[in-house]
């Protein structure tokens, strides 16, 4: 009987784990979905003061030329997004926006030099 439960425990254990594929922070984006010729990907999350995920808030690249880019944050407050690889990073101002919330600090880590691959951005609101 012990050995019995065992056995279904180990099944049903694999069995899920076979299932469900994980993603580190839960996210399924990869490198492989990257598109080919862009410029660096910014990415980062869309956080309220107390830490927690803002869901579909609007987050805007904005570089000094040329058009700006709007990204919605996910279930987990993540985007992820690009602009073209003509623009420096050092000329694309980010900000947050979404109904019911102010945008109250903007958190942003650039590798030094200008071949970053990776701008992340850190966005904290406050319900209004």
């Amino acid at each position: 009987m012990l050995i019995r439960a065992i056995t279904l425990a180990i099944a049903l254990t694999t069995g899920m784990a076979a299932a469900t594929p994980a993603c580190a922070g839960g996210d399924d984006y990869d490198a492989a979905n990257d598109v080919k010729g862009e410029g660096p990907a910014y990415f980062g999350f869309v956080r309220d003061n107390r830490g927690s995920p803002v869901v579909d808030a609007q987050v805007v690249l904005t570089p000094k030329k040329g058009k700006p880019v709007s990204l919605k944050s996910n279930v987990l407050g993540l985007y992820r997004g690009h602009i073209s690889k003509a623009v420096l990073p050092d000329d694309v101002q980010i900000s947050c926006v979404k109904t019911g919330y102010q945008q109250t600090k903007i958190n942003r880590r650039t590798p030094p030099g200008n071949n970053a691959m990776f701008i992340e951005t850190e966005c904290t609101m406050r319900r209004q």
